[in-house]
Formats: structure tokens, C-alpha cells, sequence
């Protein structure tokens, strides 16, 4: 390459990085109700197919299955042919329709066009800028990260943020600048249909959120819903709160209320019966 040839490149100004907003996924959600796939949409979203593979990968691994029904909106939060199209597992278990939890978050969020009474479920990845206020660089939650994957990325920054960080396939590098709060734990145990006992604790816990320059919002903290169980941390879901909802957070005391109701579409099946229930409270770190 000659130097002159060097220096015209190197003027050139830098390629804009794909912008999401909701006419988009509205029209590619569209484009799957028709008669695309997953490959066909990646004329707008480059290696979907591969990201899909992984982030299903990394929901395998770090995250729990969750429930496709928004209880609030009453209505599933993606079709049916959507999910089968974009090739996200659904299953169904007493009558409870549910899915892996990380790709749904995150890649099914984007794509859903379910109204709620806060908005598209996308709005958590288009408007919210978690990744910024987090510490991380702009895109890093989205699937078009400067580096590593989408939900990959996701993971890693809630396992750093709740104190238990792991090497995640495809993440980028990142070092969260903030560390959650504290937590509510609740110890679970069920009885399975066939008699088997499953032990877990349910965490749910809040992490402040920085604020940003031009960036008006009243969601002040990031809460990370979790279950550890056999020695491994999974998540449901990770979403910002305000101050309301936290200080209803924080100001939880320790109980021992006869049953446990799942919050925030984790999915637990229905012929699981609740043995024993203990809540710890809010507890500071």
C-alpha cells in the first residue's frame, strides 16, 4: 500500500456502527411472520445465525428457562413462528410454555413486539444504555457489540456485578465499574413428581445505575434475578428499576412464608410442590 493511499484511508471518516430502533425489529419481527428464517435476516443483522448459537449456548450455561407468557400484558411475548424461526427451544410443561432465558432477554426482547404497560420489551436494549451505565462501552449490550456477543457479553457483566466472574464463550473483555448492592435470598426446596428433592436459593439482586450526561431516566438501579443451585449461578433476567421498587427491595425482612411464588417469568415447573421456604431479607454487601 502506497503512503499516499495510506493517508486518503486513514481520512476517511469512521464506518457508523448499525443503529437499533424499533422500525426495524418491527419490520424484520414482520419479515419472520411471513416467511424468513433466521438467515434470511442477516442482510440487517450480520451472523445472527451464529450469535443465536451462541447466546443459546450461554443460556444452557448461565441462565435459567423463563415463562414466554407476560402475565401483565397477557399475551405470549414472542409467536410461536417467531421463536421457531429465529430457533429459540420452546417447551411446555403443565401447561406452561417456556424458554431459555438468555437468548429470550436478550434477542427475543429485541424482536418482540408485545405492548406493555412500560413499552416494547425492547426498549430495555434500544433506549435504557445499560451497557454505558454500567461503565461498559456504547453496544456492548446489543447485537451489535464492538466486541464479543450480545448475550455473551450480558453474562459476563452480571457474573462480574454479582460477584461470581467466569470466563464466557464470545464475551469481550469488560470490567464492570459498579458491584450490586446487596441481595434478598430465599432458600427453596421443592418435591419433583417422582419424589426427588431440588434445593435452590433465589436471588434478586440491585445494582446502581451511573447516571449519564443528556440522559434523563428515573431508573436508578439494575436488578439481576438469579437462582444458585448445585454451585452454579444462573440468571432469569436483569432490567432497571426506580426508587420506588427498590426500596420495596431493600426494605425486605427475613420470613418464613409457607410457599414461594417465582417473580419475573422464571419458569419452575408446575409439579414441583414447595417443601420448605426461608427469606433471608435484604442483605447489604
Amino acid at each position: 500500500m502506497t503512503s499516499a493511499l495510506l493517508v486518503f484511508l486513514l481520512a476517511l471518516p469512521a464506518a457508523a456502527s448499525p443503529q437499533l430502533d424499533y422500525e426495524k425489529f418491527a419490520r424484520l419481527h414482520a419479515r419472520l411472520m411471513d416467511k424468513d428464517a433466521a438467515k434470511q435476516l442477516e442482510d440487517e443483522l450480520p451472523s445472527l445465525r451464529k450469535n443465536l448459537k451462541t447466546a443459546a449456548d450461554v443460556s444452557a450455561r448461565y441462565w435459567t428457562d423463563c415463562t414466554v407468557f407476560d402475565e401483565l400484558a397477557k399475551a405470549d411475548i414472542l409467536p410461536e413462528k417467531v421463536m421457531k424461526a429465529l430457533g429459540i427451544r420452546r417447551e411446555t410443561a403443565g401447561g406452561v410454555v417456556h424458554a431459555p432465558a438468555g437468548v429470550m432477554h436478550t434477542y427475543g426482547y429485541l424482536f418482540s413486539q408485545l405492548q406493555t404497560a412500560y413499552g416494547l420489551k425492547g426498549k430495555r436494549w434500544i433506549e435504557s444504555r445499560l451497557d454505558e451505565r454500567l461503565g461498559l462501552p456504547a453496544g456492548t449490550f446489543s447485537p451489535h457489540p464492538p466486541e464479543g456477543e450480545f448475550a455473551s457479553n450480558l453474562t459476563s457483566a452480571l457474573l462480574q456485578v454479582t460477584g461470581s466472574p467466569a470466563a464466557v464463550a464470545r464475551a469481550a473483555k469488560l470490567t464492570p465499574a459498579v458491584k450490586a448492592l446487596g441481595r434478598v435470598e430465599q432458600r427453596v426446596t421443592w418435591k419433583t413428581a417422582d419424589g426427588k428433592t431440588v434445593a435452590a436459593s433465589v436471588l434478586t439482586y440491585l445494582a446502581p445505575l451511573a447516571p449519564l450526561e443528556g440522559f434523563t431516566t428515573t431508573d436508578g438501579y439494575l436488578l439481576i434475578y438469579a437462582v444458585d443451585r448445585d454451585g452454579r449461578r444462573r440468571f432469569t433476567t436483569a432490567f432497571p428499576v426506580g426508587q420506588g421498587f427498590a426500596d420495596g427491595i431493600m426494605s425486605t425482612k427475613p420470613g418464613t412464608e409457607p410457599d414461594f411464588k417465582p417473580r419475573f417469568n422464571l419458569f419452575v415447573d408446575p409439579s414441583w410442590t414447595v417443601a420448605a421456604q426461608e427469606n433471608l431479607g435484604w442483605r447489604a454487601d
